[in-house]
């Protein structure tokens, strides 16, 4: 028990000491402990203040998280810009309701055939929530595969177990 506490510590701690490192491997534990604490933390302050102070830490958590993901997907031998596309995906559906309830909220759609512009967003909106869950179900899945326990071209870091060197003399 006590291995695995220091285990979670470290992973947590690695976490925000490398907030901007895309470099490199993470594997599982680096990956997942920070995700499981961020949302203790996050689902705690979203009770205490209606959700303000989850939203700020959320904000703060954006890029470590991010840099986690990508060094994540380096341990499984993929590339950065399927963090990308799933930060783009967790971004646009978010934005795009907002400004659809802002254009319903101030009537900007309404000019006569509003009907058609509302039920038309309305459509795309449920596209975005569908491409969305599927993104993330998806992403949840890759980034809970084992990493590739032989160096890759990212490094020997994260899954990849260090292997003493034996020498030929």
């Amino acid at each position: 028990m006590k291995h695995y506490l220091t285990q979670v510590f470290q992973s947590y701690k690695d976490f925000w000491i490398r907030f901007l490192d895309v470099n490199g491997r993470s594997n599982r534990a680096d990956f997942w402990h920070p995700f499981w604490i961020n949302f203790i933390i996050s689902s705690l302050l979203g009770l205490v203040s209606a959700g303000f102070l989850s939203s700020l830490f959320g904000l703060v958590i954006l890029i470590p998280t991010f840099t986690v993901m990508v060094r994540r997907l380096h341990d499984i031998n993929w590339r950065m810009i399927f963090a990308i596309i799933v930060f783009c995906s967790w971004c646009i559906g978010p934005v795009y309701l907002l400004v659809l309830f802002i254009f319903l909220y101030t009537g900007m759609l309404y000019d006569g055939a509003g009907d058609k512009y509302i039920w038309l967003a309305y459509q795309f909106s449920q596209v975005l929530i569908f491409v969305n869950i599927f993104i993330t179900i998806f992403a949840l899945y890759v980034l809970a595969r084992p990493g590739h326990k032989t160096p890759n071209k990212y490094g020997s870091g994260g899954s990849c177990e260090v292997v003493p060197e034996v020498s030929n003399q």
